[in-house]
């Protein structure tokens, strides 16, 4: 939870700046304004702000997952297992549309390494692990051109809600696109520094 909180805030950071990227041109800016708070799932106080005006893209920063909830996980779901537990920092994308989820997921997967491969492989030696974990995700995005430098994610899981085989009928007719995703980071003059993949020990 000490190592959740450190790098709550400058991961939120660098997802925000992703969002506000996306559908913004050099010159115009990043397209951002805050708005107030929001309290969801309970006591949880959960903020939108970044939002990105040409995207139709929001993002709503989550708190830390709380000790006590994060125990009832554990114990209900995961067998005791801590190495299952995956959401201690999370936030939200509100989207406008599915054109919206397309793109937002276009940007993600040019930073991202995609799937369970051994860090540092290539990703088009990867391709097999890719596709275990890819849903219906935009083919084209994982085909990015971006260079490996620029890749500081990986993404471990998809969850698309948006697929058609899924039963909206267990959520009320929700549906979302859920990803998990892992990053490296060291502390450096006090401040938090992402790591490339391929750098990863």
């Amino acid at each position: 939870f000490d190592e959740a909180a450190m790098v709550n805030e400058p991961f939120l950071d660098l997802i925000a700046s992703l969002v506000a990227g996306i559908g913004n041109t050099p010159g115009h800016g990043g397209g951002r304004r805050r708005r107030r708070s929001v309290t969801r799932a309970g006591s949880e106080e959960w903020s939108t702000a970044d939002t990105s005006a040409k995207a139709g893209l929001a993002l709503v920063r989550g708190p830390i997952k709380r000790p006590a909830r994060a125990l009832q996980k554990l114990v209900r779901l995961y067998g005791r297992d801590v190495a299952m537990l995956t959401d201690l920092v999370r936030c939200t994308v509100v989207a406008e549309d599915l054109e919206k989820v397309e793109a937002l997921m276009t940007t993600l997967e040019a930073r991202s390494v995609v799937g369970l491969a051994e860090v540092g492989r290539r990703e088009e030696e990867g391709d097999e692990d890719d596709a275990m974990l890819r849903s219906d995700a935009s083919d084209d995005a994982r085909r990015s051109d971006a260079s490996e430098d620029a890749r500081i994610l990986r993404i471990t899981a998809i969850h698309n809600r948006f697929d058609g085989s899924y039963d909206d009928t267990t959520s009320a007719g929700y549906r979302d696109l859920s990803l998990s995703v892992e990053v490296g980071w060291v502390m450096r003059d006090g401040l938090v520094s992402f790591e490339r993949v391929r750098d990863w020990e």
